[in-house]
């Protein structure tokens, strides 16, 4: 028998997400997404006045960044990188601290699921936050990339069967010798950003070219990768490529 592992994401989905009304018109919306600080994803909704919702992390997502002493506006590489994400999301920054989207009301799942993840994306990407660091990870793998002569497009997104959007770090296209190679970077990976990761692969794949393959590079200097997170990923055919072995993968990246 065939398992549904889309019903059986969007069931955890739907048991897990906790509503709150917190004032007039205003609601937080608690999700199984966790942060760097084993925290849920929390966001805010606001209804309008107009009858549109702004949606908001209420500024948690860079404060509890600066409260772990990273500074995100503190260099220019930084800060483009911050922009490139919130723009690849939709996401507008409010007075240096707010993520913030505004939509209609048919917009609100589409827009709920952009901005979970524009938060899950910072929170990652910026996991490393100590003083001896001195490049983020997904500069490194662009890095790599370009290093390797393995042609990219950076910044893609797709939108998946369910009409989720969902925003990829690099786009190998298809060539003679290989098909298409969607890349993705994870600084920490755990067992719910591999379930999530699965899900929305699933949900692009279904539209994508049937040979397109998923390529998952996973941050492991100083910390140990779950075996469990990287199983759940290669159960549907995602390749994790450790970084500490990322030369495994040149050759099937270079075709």
């Amino acid at each position: 028998m065939e398992i549904n592992f889309k019903e059986i994401y969007l069931n955890w989905l739907h048991e897990n997400i906790e509503q709150y009304k917190i004032g007039e018109n205003i609601y937080r919306i608690s999700f199984p997404y966790i942060n760097r600080n084993n925290d849920c994803i929390e966001i805010y909704i606001k209804i309008q006045q107009d009858g549109s919702y702004l949606l908001t992390d209420d500024g948690e997502t860079i404060n509890e960044l600066e409260f772990s002493g990273f500074d995100i506006f503190s260099s220019s590489k930084r800060k483009t990188v911050l922009h490139r994400i919130l723009n690849s999301h939709g996401v507008s920054l409010h007075n240096n601290r707010e993520l913030v989207i505004s939509c209609s009301k048919n917009e609100l799942p589409i827009k709920k699921h952009m901005l979970t993840q524009c938060i899950i994306k910072i929170s990652d990407l910026f996991y490393l936050a100590r003083p001896n660091v001195q490049s983020l990870f997904i500069e490194d793998v662009r890095n790599f990339l370009e290093k390797n002569d393995i042609r990219c497009m950076p910044d893609v997104s797709f939108t998946g069967k369910s009409g989720l959007t969902t925003n990829y770090d690099f786009a190998i296209p298809k060539s003679k010798n290989a098909p298409e190679r969607i890349i993705k970077v994870v600084n920490n990976l755990d067992n719910s950003q591999a379930v999530t990761i699965t899900f929305l692969w699933g949900d692009t794949k279904e539209v994508r070219p049937l040979e397109s393959s998923l390529y998952v590079f996973v941050h492991d200097n100083n910390k140990k990768v779950p075996k469990s997170a990287i199983s759940v990923m290669g159960n549907y055919g995602i390749n994790t490529i450790i970084w500490s072995a990322k030369e495994k993968c040149i050759n099937a990246l270079q075709l």
